[in-house]
Order: C-alpha cells, then sequence, then structure tokens
C-alpha cells in the first residue's frame, strides 16, 4: 500500500506543491515519481545522522572525528540513494555533492547539516503519510452508524 501527502512548496514561490509517495509494503511504480522505496533504511539513516553531529559542535573538531563524520556522510548518502527514487536522490546529490576529497571543518559541518536538514523533511513527510494511512484504515474499518471510533480504546479520557 502507498500513501501520498502533500507538502507546502518552496517559501515565496507560488506553486504545486511537492508530492512524495512512500511504499508501505512493495514499491510504487511511476516515472518521476519522488518515491521512498524503505522507509526504515531512511529511518535508520535519519537516526545514525542525528546521533553522529555531537562531535560537529565543538569548537575545534579533532581530524578524526572529521574524518569519521564525513564518511558517515557519505556512507549515509550512498544508503539513501537505493532506498530513495531517482528524483529523490538527485535532490539530495543537489545537497551535499561538491566536498574537496580532504574537506575542511566548515565543508563538513555544511555538508553534514545539509544532509540531515533534507532528511528532516523527508521524513517529516514518511510520518505524516503512516499517521494518514493509519487514519484512512481507521476510517474504512470504521461501520456506519456506529458512535464507536475503532481507534477508541474504551478508556476514560
Amino acid at each position: 500500500m502507498a500513501s501520498g501527502a502533500q507538502q507546502p512548496g518552496p517559501p515565496g514561490r507560488a506553486g504545486p506543491a511537492t508530492r512524495i509517495v512512500v511504499a508501505l509494503g512493495k514499491p510504487v511504480q511511476g516515472p518521476g515519481a519522488r518515491r521512498v522505496e524503505f522507509p526504515e533504511r531512511v529511518l535508520r539513516m535519519w537516526d545514525m545522522l542525528s546521533e553522529a553531529g555531537d562531535g560537529l559542535e565543538l569548537e575545534t573538531v579533532p581530524p578524526e572525528a572529521l574524518a569519521r563524520i564525513h564518511q558517515l556522510v557519505k556512507a549515509a548518502a550512498a544508503e539513501l540513494q537505493v532506498s530513495i527514487s531517482p528524483a529523490l536522490a538527485g535532490e539530495m546529490r543537489h545537497f551535499i555533492d561538491g566536498c574537496a576529497a580532504e574537506p575542511s571543518a566548515s565543508e563538513v559541518r555544511i555538508e553534514y547539516a545539509s544532509l540531515l536538514g533534507w532528511l528532516a523533511g523527508l521524513v517529516i513527510g514518511i510520518y505524516a503519510q503512516l499517521d494518514d494511512s493509519k487514519h484512512e484504515l481507521a476510517i474504512s474499518a470504521h461501520p456506519r452508524g456506529s458512535t464507536k471510533s475503532p481507534l477508541d480504546t474504551g478508556g476514560t479520557p
């Protein structure tokens, strides 16, 4: 099952909203679609990158920590590329490509923050679609004329 959610376009720019489709259970077909084929991998990369940023908050980042975080960003990007559609992968590369082979601390910080920020938007879209799917299932399971919601656990508020 797949579910779609509308996302607002860039601020200050009128136009159609971006639609991201999350594949829940099976791949989604369609050329040029912005798809998340493996949401569990995307969420795992989000968690891994979120945990890794503490070292970048230091005023002086040790060279070994800098190299580790740069390698982590590259590994996460490679994992994400096989988890999302080519259209989304191209969008992601736009934010993280161009870093030097031996990047400075500032370049690694920018690369890390860019990927994490882009990924945050994708994760929000995944959670929104999962929530929409949950509500769609609840509504379809809700018999007409019943006053009790299928989401009601029977407890008192």
